[in-house]
């Protein structure tokens, strides 16, 4: 008979502990967290981020997809994310949530390591072959947040020419700078819906400042995913909540010349959903007579996460302007009052009404490791009440398209190749009148006309891995514009202006000496049509014998990191050969016509610093100090300008002159600080030099510099509030100056051309933001 003693109890009781901490210790290991990192504006997946466990050992990469498995010892924690080129996050995890969707936020002190979406391939800045640049919310947002001049000035080879926050131009490399309203060859997108007309004007009016995140600005042709441009294309990302925030923010701004603004926004950061939506109230009377300016803004912005192969974006937004236009003056006037309308702009009382309404929804989806896709559909659509000097233009819009792109990228052993393939369709409605102005009020019809404009772009793009630090990209967009007018007063003025499909090819090698030095050489080529507004003859119809724009562009880009990568450094020299180029011509009062120049000859370099004094642990108290300078040399030149009159008479030859509103010499330079005590300032200075008004050459605008300045405090009290207040002075030097310029003016009944849209003088803002986290 066997008999149990108690040590055989014990010796039982002893292996039942030790197996109950195995069996927990097995599971402890198996608490594994999921997550994906991205960059937050534009959701680019995050390659090579380092994830740790606050309080563990344990550490990990995320994958070129930007996801990453950590194993976890508590139920929850904390997760330390790192990556030059962003801002280090601290999120917070718990063993039962879904797939972590981590949004890192860019850093202003490496810019070159940020990674850019813009030719699709989502690589560093620094590695992406062409003249990018990148802009932060922080560098939009750098002055008064009711005008990107400062931000976009700050970038070589681009320039904001604006007087009145009505009139405002952006040219890149002198591209778009002879526009007479609105933006012209360069294409502009928002989370790539295209916010550019089918005809390729933009109105930037329509967009709110405070609402955008980030932008990258390609210049030059950009042909192989944007279509065949000349000018370049600027690609703005709306700004999207922090990751595991919850908030409602109050913003309110007061400044020189009746300018007050009013906003909120409520931002939500989760794991299936991040949504941004804001309401902005604006008013301004003016530096100038005649000026008074109003707009609302109300914008959605939301992205879905409906699996960790798929997301899913949806766009709204809805804005309102009334604005009143003071006219361009002569330089009698603005020598004698900068503050003074044009008295006809008086008399007619000139202005623009205008409600823009914008929807977009996209998704993205991997379908596997070598293939993704992602695709847009848009409309949008406005209505105009335009009274002019010479006119009262009443005009409604509507457009739809689309936008779908493909990335391929099959496992070649050798020579490792990613491939894109995509298209693009824009067709926009225009229901156009217009009426004799009588004071202000509608006249006499004067025409009633329809356009039908459609654009398409079929784009492809592969990307080659040479050998280990060489790249070789080749590109090319096919795209064709088509415009059908239909003019119900004057029949002779209908029908079609078709230009000819045509293909823009591009070539660019890079090669990665190291971080401090990558090099990049490339050629491409551009085309860029007409707007609507520039196919009519002088007698209202259809110029058939306009062309559109054509240009071939060789560039060579070295971009790198010095001085342990404090000392940030991009230069670029370029050649581009135009032939075509349009220029305007006013040929009576409230008339202008176009004609192709001949050719013209584009030769530029660009240098952009930016360096880092102190970083976060140099110094006590100071987190940040770094100066940054931008340079822009332009030698633009009419190479082959002739005009003729109705019998083919040369009448004036332009050959050798100066190519009209460039500025040879643009120079951006300030300095940023930021304390551990949340005081920050930013200092800038911008100089331009002296530039041909005319095509003649025998009209200029003098050289001008501005002097900007902006002190504030951001402070974070306990875990739910957030409070910045901040102050600042433009032109603190009273500079007297005209930014943006009528090129190409004339003067009528024995008056002097009116050149000059005065900038204001010195002006002086202040404002509060107050931010809620729930």
């Amino acid at each position: 008979m066997h008999i149990t003693t108690p040590k055989f109890f014990e010796m039982k009781f002893l292996e039942s502990i030790i197996l109950l901490l195995l069996i927990t210790t097995v599971q402890a290991k198996e608490t594994i967290i999921r997550g994906i990192v991205t960059e937050r504006q534009d959701q680019t997946p995050l390659e090579d981020a380092t994830i740790k466990v606050i309080g563990q050992n344990n550490m990990t990469l995320t994958d070129s997809k930007g996801s990453f498995e950590i194993p976890v010892k508590n139920e929850s924690g904390q997760l330390k994310i790192d990556m030059l080129g962003y801002k280090t996050a601290v999120v917070e995890y718990h063993s039962d949530q879904p797939t972590m969707h981590i949004q890192m936020e860019s850093d202003i002190k490496n810019l070159n390591e940020v990674i850019v979406s813009a030719y699709g391939n989502n690589r560093k800045s620094k590695e992406t072959a062409g003249a990018i640049a990148f802009l932060s919310s922080e560098d939009i947002k750098q002055g008064s947040g009711v005008s990107m001049q400062a931000a976009l000035n700050s970038v070589p080879g681009v320039r904001m020419d604006q007087s009145t926050l009505s009139e405002a131009r952006i040219s890149i490399r002198g591209n778009g700078v002879r526009a007479p309203y609105g933006i012209r060859n360069i294409k502009i997108y928002i989370n790539d819906i295209p916010f550019t007309e089918a005809d390729g004007t933009t109105r930037i009016e329509g967009i709110d400042i405070n609402d955008l995140g980030s932008a990258e600005i390609l210049k030059g042709p950009a042909s192989s995913i944007y279509g065949g441009g000349t000018g370049g294309v600027i690609n703005f990302k709306l700004a999207r909540a922090p990751y595991q925030e919850r908030s409602l923010s109050l913003h309110t701004l007061a400044g020189s010349d009746g300018l007050i603004r009013v906003g909120t926004n409520y931002q939500y950061g989760g794991d299936k959903m991040n949504a941004y939506l804001s309401y902005g109230w604006q008013r301004y009377q003016g530096y100038r007579q005649h000026s008074k300016d109003k707009r609302n803004f109300l914008t959605a912005n939301f992205l879905f996460y409906p699996s960790s192969k798929q997301t899913f974006t949806v766009l709204v937004n809805r804005t309102s302007q009334n604005t009143q236009i003071p006219g361009a003056l002569t330089l009698e006037q603005f020598n004698d009052d900068p503050r003074q309308a044009a008295q006809t702009n008086l008399d007619k009382d000139a202005g623009r009404k205008q409600n823009w309404t914008r929807v977009g929804i996209g998704q993205s989806y991997h379908f596997n490791d070598r293939i993704s896709n992602s695709t847009t559909i848009f409309t949008y659509f406005y209505d105009l009440n335009h009274p002019l000097p010479y006119a009262y233009i009443r005009n409604t819009y509507q457009s739809f398209g689309g936008r779908t792109r493909f990335n391929f990228k099959p496992n070649f052993r050798l020579l490792e190749t990613e491939f894109i393939l995509g298209t693009e369709f824009n067709q926009g409605y225009l229901k156009g009148s217009q009426y004799v102005n009588n004071g202000g009020q509608e006249g006499a019809i004067k025409s009633n006309t329809d356009y039908r404009n459609t654009f398409f772009s079929v784009f492809y793009q592969s990307t080659t891995h040479l050998f280990k630090k060489a790249f070789l990209t080749l590109g090319v967009s096919y795209n064709g514009l088509n415009y059908q007018v239909k003019d119900y007063l004057n029949p002779i003025s209908s029908g079609d202006k078709k230009f000819k499909p045509k293909a823009s090819p591009r070539v660019a090698l890079s090669y990665n000496f190291g971080d401090y030095l990558s090099l990049h050489v490339g050629v491409s080529t551009g085309f860029s049509p007409p707007t609507g507004s520039e196919i009519k003859n002088q007698d209202g119809t259809i110029n058939q014998n306009i062309q559109a724009e054509e240009a071939i562009n060789y560039e060579i880009n070295a971009k790198g990191n010095l001085f342990k990568t404090r000392l940030a450094y991009e230069l670029s020299l370029y050649k581009m050969n135009m032939k075509g180029e349009l220029i305007a011509q006013t040929v009576e009062q409230g008339i202008t016509i176009y004609n192709n120049s001949g050719k013209t000859s584009h030769e530029g370099v660009e240098l952009a610093l930016s360096y880092q004094i102190f970083n976060e642990n140099d110094h006590k108290s100071i987190t940040a100090l770094r100066p940054y300078l931008a340079v822009t040399y332009s030698h633009f030149r009419f190479k082959d300008y002739q005009i003729k009159d109705k019998n083919d008479q040369v009448i004036s030859n332009f050959d050798g002159n100066k190519l009209t509103g460039i500025s040879p010499w643009d120079v951006d330079a300030g300095i940023n600080l930021e304390t551990k005590w949340g005081i920050y300032t930013n200092l800038s200075y911008y100089f331009s030099d002296k530039l041909p008004l005319n095509d003649a050459n025998t009209a200029f605008n003098s050289a001008y510099s501005t002097l900007n300045l902006k002190l504030g405090y951001q402070k974070q009290f306990g875990k739910h509030f957030n409070l910045e207040v901040y102050a600042g002075a433009d032109n603190l030097t009273n500079t007297r100056y005209s930014s943006y310029n009528a090129l190409n003016a004339k003067g009528f009944n024995a008056s002097q051309p009116a050149y000059f849209n005065p900038s204001p003088r010195i002006t002086g803002y202040g404002g509060l933001h107050f931010k809620y986290i729930f």
